[in-house]
């Protein structure tokens, strides 16, 4: 292409070049050193090559990158389970029952509902990644996104509930011994002096509600089992990442915080299971994970923070 007539270069002190001799942008004088000066440089961190972004070109990586897919998956389904349960208990569970029930027990309830959706959402855009054919950018931001606010609302959670699931009256007694049966909800319903029909009809209805509630709490040990296991196939994936990806030292601080996590969540839905998978509720089991998850939330969250601002490709 050619330059406007009126440009032009000198090319000594008695020669001057119009552009009317010069017809392409090589023939400027000086031009060739500008070129072996740009030849000469570089970069920071060699160029990624668009076929990496595909994970069939590389055939070593795309067992874990499938496992990852499937472990996804797994969570959001148990996430989805979790949510049902949590929606229940803040609509139909006494002792959580929303609004006047439990104050504390319907808060805990509700943000445990939300906090479910959100790490359902998380973990179908990660999955959208990792069971697709290459990096989905899109995916992994929304996937942190929602991580981030999922982690914000395992504290509100974790905050409504610590305080009844970890006060033992300072008995340090009744910490290491189960606390005794109370009697079931119905009985304070029965008026005094009512005859047998009215204590049989409570007497049924307060089995089939504690029927239900058991169904529920059932779910809920199906799904704390199925996130305990996820955790510990997702920390062995953290842990296999972080070898490789610690010499980029902000990655390696999202890696290291991503498996602390992991290893609490471990903690945290063994302990519910312990609880959720017997009759009745276990206190030191239920403080155990408002402990473990508090300290997931507060070091995933920073984690999904700093990832959600790196750049996918």
């Amino acid at each position: 292409t050619a330059f406007p007539s009126s440009l032009s270069f000198t090319k000594s002190s008695k020669n001057a070049i119009t552009m009317d001799e010069v017809n392409h942008w090589e023939d400027i004088p000086g031009m060739d050193k500008v070129i072996l000066k740009a030849q000469s440089l570089k970069h920071e961190k060699p160029m990624r090559s668009l076929e990496d972004l595909f994970y069939d070109s590389q055939p070593e990586e795309l067992p874990w990158i499938r496992t990852e897919c499937v472990i996804d998956v797994v969570q959001a389904a148990a996430y989805l389970d979790q949510a049902i349960v949590f929606l229940y208990k803040a609509i139909d569970y006494n002792g959580l029952e929303c609004p006047d029930n439990s104050p504390v027990g319907c808060a805990a309830s509700v943000a445990g509902f939300i906090t479910s959706i959100s790490w359902i959402a998380s973990y179908l855009s990660f999955a959208a990644n990792a069971c697709g054919q290459a990096v989905n950018s899109g995916a992994l931001c929304a996937g942190d996104f929602t991580a981030l606010m999922a982690n914000f609302g395992e504290i509100a959670t974790v905050g409504a509930a610590v305080k009844a699931d970890c006060d033992f009256g300072k008995n340090a007694i009744s910490i290491l011994t189960n606390p005794d049966p109370v009697s079931p909800p119905w009985v304070q319903f029965v008026p005094g002096g009512a005859g047998p029909e009215a204590e049989k009809i409570l007497a049924i209805k307060g089995h089939q509600e504690a029927n239900r509630n058991r169904g529920f709490d059932i779910a809920q040990c199906v799904a704390d089992v199925t996130n305990s296991a996820s955790y510990i196939v997702r920390v062995i994936l953290q842990i296999r990442t972080a070898a490789s990806a610690c010499p980029d030292p902000k990655a390696c601080a999202i890696n290291i915080m991503n498996i602390i996590s992991s290893f609490a969540w471990i903690s945290q839905f063994t302990a519910l299971a312990v609880s959720d998978c017997q009759v009745g509720a276990d206190q030191k089991a239920l403080c155990t994970a408002d402990i473990s998850d508090m300290v997931a939330a507060v070091t995933n969250g920073p984690a999904a923070g700093v990832a959600s601002t790196s750049a996918a490709l």
